[in-house]
């Protein structure tokens, strides 16, 4: 019997516009207009915060796609409209518009995820909570979809059995004061629940941690050996991993994700990146 191979990990950071990685990750040849194809040359995947704000017109994902090599994917995150506006309520053909635009991504769309606001809690809000996802759940068994909870009431083992019985993703955020439920999701995957794949944010502090994004300033060596373990054995177990690194983290996420690779190097699968003959086209910007 042929053996599977291990799922592949997928590394990158927060966004790829930060002004402030010019001469530090982003050569000063390159323009603006040319850092994503320049990014997508470093890294296979990103995650979209503008998403938050709007969902990405026609034009912007024609323009995503067509910029970047095949492989690469997008992780957007639900608009704040559906999640902190509406909060989970009448708001049906907005989320729908919003899965019709992950689904024009094609192969392009990563995980996408649903973020709830910090005092969006079990005990005030769990009803439209529940309906809400039980509704999304058969709406959308075509694309990834991930739940970030940030309240304490919902940062716990039921709800993430809740969620993963959905079919969803629990998000595994390294924060500062949030809950680490790493091991509550792998008893999930333990007991045959989720989708296949993991999603993970290191977010560090972002109130009072590394200021600014240019250098690696704050050096988090056990975090990111205990999290390459982690990684490792949520491969072990046939998940597919996609994580996100954010300048807070340790001042400066593009060296954050290359530590982290380097440390993975060997444990797991990495997707050969970049694809043959990138290099070249981006000497031609």
């Amino acid at each position: 019997m042929q053996e599977l191979a291990q799922p592949l990990v997928h590394l990158g950071t927060s966004s790829w516009l930060f002004d402030g990685w010019r001469s530090t990750f982003y050569p000063d040849w390159v323009p603006k207009n040319q850092y994503l194809p320049f990014y997508a040359s470093h890294f296979d995947t990103v995650e979209v915060n503008t998403s938050f704000y709007a969902i990405p017109s026609p034009s912007v994902l024609v323009n995503w796609v067509e910029s970047v090599p095949a492989g690469f994917t997008y992780a957007l995150k639900f608009p704040r409209a559906i999640t902190h506006d509406r909060r989970l309520v009448d708001c049906t053909d907005l989320t729908r518009t919003f899965l019709d635009a992950l689904r024009a991504l094609g192969p392009a769309a990563g995980p996408a995820f649903l973020q709830l606001p910090p005092d969006f809690t079990r005990r005030g809000n769990g009803r439209d909570l529940a309906g809400y996802l039980d509704w999304l759940a058969p709406e959308a068994p075509d694309l990834r979809l991930a739940v970030e909870a940030r309240s304490a009431d919902l940062l716990t083992a039921g709800f993430a059995r809740f969620v993963a019985e959905r079919n969803f993703a629990l998000v595994l955020v390294d924060r500062m004061a949030t809950a680490d439920l790493y091991a509550t999701w792998v008893e999930c995957v333990d007991a045959g629940l989720g989708p296949d794949f993991s999603l993970i944010r290191w977010i560090g502090d972002d109130r009072s941690g590394p200021q600014g994004d240019r250098e690696l300033q704050a050096p988090r060596n056990n975090d990111l050996e205990r999290w390459a373990q982690r990684i490792a054995e949520l491969t072990q177990r046939g998940r597919t991993v996609f994580g996100y690194m954010h300048n807070p983290y340790e001042g400066h996420s593009p060296a954050s994700a290359r530590r982290l690779r380097t440390l993975l190097d060997g444990r797991v699968r990495l997707p050969d990146w970049p694809p043959a003959g990138m290099a070249g086209q981006l000497s031609l910007f």
